[in-house]
């Protein structure tokens, strides 16, 4: 990243903040800590937070840059296997930007300034160990901001509420759907009730709700073009129309619930106790369609007490020509239901679109893990 420049253009990031949108980085590297890049990015407000995942991790640490070979070899003298190799080095990653952070945890009294760290995606479909996986990387890096991250698969959902329930910040990830969110939601609820009742201050437990973006478009917009092909010229019309619009008119609509949800009397109960709100994060808002703005994903999205996790590209962008204008999710409700409808109208349900990228995405996860213990093991051989 040119950090030079994102500096001299840091008024546009500090508008986000005004508006209510915290920008957090979406990567997370060696070089990045080191070199002081990252605690430049942190002091001019330029991002708020940082995120990362097994994909992420698996490109850091294949680079080639950033001393990890040697590292990696440092701690294989130690006779610790690929799986140990990789614990330590994400963990003090981990642990090292969260440092950088702290003053923006402290500042915001604990709204902001997180990293995040995922559990092994290897184990996303066993809550029991999950849950033991999680408090161990939570303790180890012993670290006060931040976000143990967990899938919302229906195991994931276990495991949330019982973290939540022990005083363990989470960060929900592998959203796509409505369907999704309102279990995610009730999963943070659930876990903040049973944390009163084991005497935990609700103030002091954070969680954020990941919700993907651009992969709605991706596979949405595959869909339509089957349709565009092979169907009749009425359909074709409706489908022709609908091209790139599913992804930004299902996040406005959670949007919507989101705001629905934790202003409720319901939740007023428990903020009066404490409680936090599940801050709703937009990942994935990188354009994967050349064909597209590259901000269409993050102009239309800003909302008070979101998150946008950006990578490194889509920050530039942003310094470069970004349009920043307050409460643009909320804007565009109807049409965006108007959207939905449409899109079901000719048999799309963007809660069975969820459910497929949801699949993906572990398995896309799993994939970036198995790949990197691969390429450690290579090292030491």
């Amino acid at each position: 990243m040119n950090t030079d420049f994102l500096v001299s253009r840091k008024e546009l990031f500090n508008k986000l903040t005004v508006y209510g949108q915290s920008p957090w980085l979406d990567n997370i590297s060696r070089c990045i800590i080191e070199s002081g890049e990252l605690k430049k990015l942190v002091d001019n407000g330029i991002i708020t937070g940082i995120t990362s995942n097994p994909s992420i991790f698996e490109k850091s640490i294949n680079s080639g840059k950033c001393g990890y070979t040697e590292l990696i070899k440092k701690l294989a003298l130690r006779k610790m296997n690929p799986f140990e190799i990789y614990d330590e080095i994400t963990r003090e990653d981990i642990k090292n930007a969260a440092g950088i952070l702290r003053p923006v945890f402290e500042k915001t009294s604990g709204n902001d300034g997180f990293v995040s760290i995922e559990v092994p995606p290897n184990i996303a479909t066993n809550a029991e160990t999950s849950i033991k996986e999680a408090e161990r990387i939570f303790g180890l890096v012993g670290e006060k901001n931040v976000f143990i991250k967990i899938p919302a698969t229906r195991e994931g959902l276990e495991v949330i509420t019982f973290l939540i329930s022990k005083g363990i910040n989470v960060n929900v990830t592998l959203m796509f759907s409505m369907s999704h969110y309102l279990s995610v939601t009730k999963a943070y609820i659930d876990g903040l009730k049973k944390a009163l009742e084991n005497g935990l201050e609700l103030k002091n437990i954070h969680s954020v709700a990941s919700f993907f973006v651009s992969r709605v478009d991706t596979l949405v917009d595959r869909m339509l073009s089957e349709i565009v092909k092979n169907e009749q010229d009425s359909i074709k019309k409706t489908a022709t129309r609908l091209i790139g619009m599913a992804a930004t008119a299902n996040s406005k609509i959670i949007f919507r619930k989101y705001n629905e949800i934790f202003k409720s009397e319901d939740f007023e109960v428990l903020m009066a106790k404490g409680a936090n709100v599940q801050r709703l994060l937009w990942a994935s808002t990188s354009t994967k369609n050349p064909l597209y703005h590259d901000l269409k994903y993050v102009e239309p999205l800003i909302g008070r007490n979101t998150i946008n996790t950006l990578p490194e590209t889509t920050i530039e962008n942003i310094a470069d020509h970004g349009n920043i204008q307050p409460d643009t999710a909320e804007k565009d409700y109807e049409a965006s239901l108007k959207v939905q409808v449409d899109l079901l109208s000719i048999g799309i349900d963007l809660n069975d679109v969820g459910e497929k990228l949801q699949v993906e995405g572990v398995k896309l996860f799993d994939d970036s893990y198995e790949k990197l213990l691969k390429s450690i093991e290579n090292i030491i051989a």
